[in-house]
């Protein structure tokens, strides 16, 4: 039952300042229904006094309590009540406390209007965590919101390290065709380093990304998030719109995934204040931004390491193989989102695919070679081991539990190295899974399951491969010729020279025309 002010307060905004009664149900939080009983012509019904409640006996105490500390939450109000005897539902206490307790003060802001290509703003929002191989690594938004037309650039990483920052600034402008004149920033510390009062302190990559590409760094008061308000709902907007509620199948597809929602959702809805298309309005700003420079900026990490004695380097948890005859030596490692590269005096020595798991060991096959060739047989059978452990991480707990049982290990690492040029390392690293899920060891085993699989999608058993027993035999990859090319060569061979003895008002005899 409404309380006959606010009764009263509904009857005279729908009554005499015309409101809509869902618009009221809105104000005060109720069903459509109660506004309509309460405008109805019926006269307000007398007041009969409350019927005892529960709650009476305990409301001296609640209303200290609450006068003492006013934060104080209903349900720890009704676990103290409860001691003290209390034996109804914590509804009713829920209710008491929302009258009694005085309603808070909302702030009131004004909106601040940008001129086009004056301002855009920047922040992150965290997504949980993605799994990468075994390891789970953060989940990360990157947003920046041009504030007049209200495009919107999202993408995701699996870290907030600066050069991701960086990396992200540059594809944004790459994707609005342009530089505004100003980027907010909130208080995070890859742009901001320091702020006390007025005084602000860049991040010096930061400062030399804006030097680039000539915008002015702004940073956000402390705290004060409405500062940036544009960007802080397109966050908001990414969770519900977009996130909650999809499944992904890698990193790679989140990111196709949200750039398709970006292009077709996100900016090509009608905005909820512009009442126009974030696309559109971009037209109409692009003008109004600087043009890009002709070079983008270097966004790369660049990691100063010695080169172990196994010839690798490390970066990351995960090591990378580089040619032996750098071993001891200072390299530099130069890190992109997707590549890794190995300069020695300034020349590329290696080059990987960046591994986004962790303790792996990613090797290039020509250097591992070149150690072969120094080390001879010992060093190959070792290498042997570490490229079946280093296919999944449950590769090494399977040679492991190989080695505690009654198989030879060093035949059963020959018989997977053999499956590996059977299947290749995705198949027997799943089937190396299988069998340690399933706690049956052998390579035999391992082959078994992998034939499974391959049957149930349709695919054939691969033939056994030649083996000759020479090492150099057997290395030697022969490429098969095109079978199409010797038809083309004797079909060439057949017009240039014609049968003599065919009279060509006989009947062709290979024309099945006359059968």
């Amino acid at each position: 039952m409404i309380r006959p002010e606010v009764r009263a307060e509904m009857r005279r905004l729908v009554l005499r300042e015309g409101w809509k009664i869902e618009t009221v149900a809105r104000r005060f939080h109720v069903h459509h229904s109660v506004v309509r009983r309460a405008i109805s012509d019926d006269p307000a019904p007398e007041c009969v006094p409350a019927a005892p409640s529960g709650l009476d006996p305990f409301k001296p105490y609640l209303l200290e309590r609450l006068s003492a500390y006013p934060e104080m939450t209903a349900v720890r109000l009704f676990e103290e009540i409860q001691k003290r005897g209390y034996t109804r539902g914590v509804a009713q206490l829920r209710r008491w406390v929302f009258d009694v307790r005085a309603p808070r003060s909302k702030k009131a802001y004004l909106r601040v209007e940008m001129e086009p290509g004056d301002q855009a703003q920047v922040d992150w929002g965290s997504f949980g965590n993605m799994r990468c191989g075994a390891t789970l690594r953060p989940l990360s938004a990157f947003a920046m919101v041009l504030s007049w037309s209200r495009v919107l650039f999202v993408d995701f990483s699996l870290d907030q390290k600066t050069e991701t920052f960086l990396l992200m600034h540059r594809r944004a402008l790459e994707y609005f065709g342009g530089v505004p004149r100003k980027i907010l920033y909130d208080n995070l510390k890859s742009a901001v380093l320091h702020h006390i009062g007025t005084t602000v302190q860049f991040n010096p990559r930061l400062l030399a990304l804006a030097g680039h590409y000539l915008f002015e760094p702004a940073a956000a008061p402390v705290r004060y998030p409405e500062a940036k308000g544009r960007v802080e709902g397109a966050i908001k907007f990414i969770r519900h719109s977009f996130f909650y509620g999809r499944s992904f199948r890698s990193f790679d597809d989140v990111r196709a995934q949200v750039a398709q929602w970006r292009d077709q959702v996100a900016n090509d809805r009608i905005h909820a204040t512009t009442r126009e298309r974030p696309r559109e309005r971009l037209l109409v700003e692009v003008p109004r931004l600087r043009a890009l420079p002709a070079r983008p900026f270097d966004t790369d990490a660049i990691v100063p390491a010695i080169v172990s004695k196994e010839a690798r380097v490390r970066f990351d948890a995960n090591s990378y193989s580089v040619p032996p005859a750098h071993v001891g030596k200072t390299v530099m490692i130069r890190v992109s989102d997707s590549v890794v590269r190995v300069f020695a005096d300034s020349v590329e020595i290696a080059r990987h695919n960046r591994c986004f798991d962790r303790r792996r060991a990613i090797e290039d096959r020509a250097h591992i070679e070149q150690i072969t060739e120094k080390k001879g047989a010992g060093a190959l059978a070792v290498t042997r081991k570490d490229r079946i452990a280093n296919l999944a991480p449950e590769a090494r707990m399977y040679l492991q539990e190989v080695a505690r049982r009654r198989i030879g290990l060093e035949s059963e690492i020959k018989k997977l190295q053999r499956l590996v040029t059977m299947y290749g390392e995705t198949e027997v690293a799943g089937g190396i899974a299988k069998a340690l899920a399933a706690r049956t060891f052998g390579a035999r085993y391992v082959r078994a399951l992998i034939d499974q699989g391959r049957f149930a999608r349709g695919l054939p058993e691969p033939p056994e491969p030649i083996v000759t027993g020479r090492a150099d035999a057997d290395a030697f990859d022969v490429t098969p010729h095109d079978l199409e090319s010797y038809d083309a060569l004797f079909d060439d061979q057949r017009k240039q020279t014609p049968s003599d003895d065919h009279d060509p008002d006989d009947p062709d005899p290979d024309d099945d025309t006359l059968f």
